[in-house]
């Protein structure tokens, strides 16, 4: 039985034989790709529905073999796992950084407060900054809001004072 590594190779050999093949040629190997996998994520889809019906259990069992959970991420009936919260809100914070960095200043985590609120706290120059409002709207909010859409609510605080509350609208 061929493992992942060995089908995607065999996949790849095919892909570099229709890379020297003209444009037409491309185009009905394309279209052909293209119902094949159709057909393969409809009967994934159905297949999918009624194991879950029938059993659960062994459906996970089943997405921990790396190529039916290949094949399934890659037809996007399933969701990679994502990092944890806290990861993802130091992530949403590193990002914005370099910006805050370039004017002196800098954000820090002050707490988690489940399910859905984050205090920050803007540091240097950018805690007295008279846009820090700005900044902390325009550009933590949103980075917070793109990593962590379960974050409804950032705070910032300064010395263990509310000096700014923000409501962060969830896009559907």
């Amino acid at each position: 039985m061929p493992n992942l590594e060995e089908l995607v190779k065999e996949i790849s050999r095919f892909e570099a034989i229709i890379a020297d093949w003209d444009e037409s040629q491309r185009g009905v190997a394309v279209g052909l790709k293209r119902a094949i996998e159709d057909l393969h994520q409809e009967a994934l889809t159905r297949l999918i529905k009624s194991v879950k019906q029938e059993s659960l259990p062994a459906l996970h069992n089943a997405v921990k073999d790396e190529v039916v959970y290949g094949v399934l991420l890659y037809h996007g009936l399933i969701k990679p796992p994502q990092p944890p919260l806290l990861q993802r809100i130091q992530a949403a914070l590193d990002e914005v950084r370099p910006g805050l960095k370039s004017h002196q200043g800098d954000v820090e985590l002050v707490a988690f407060k489940p399910p859905d609120t984050v205090e920050v706290r803007l540091i240097g120059s950018c805690s007295n900054c008279p846009a820090s409002a700005l900044t902390l709207s325009q550009g933590i909010e949103q980075a917070i809001k793109a990593h962590c859409p379960e974050i409804t609510t950032i705070i910032a605080v300064n010395n263990r004072s509310v000096v700014n509350h923000s409501e962060v609208a969830i896009a559907d």
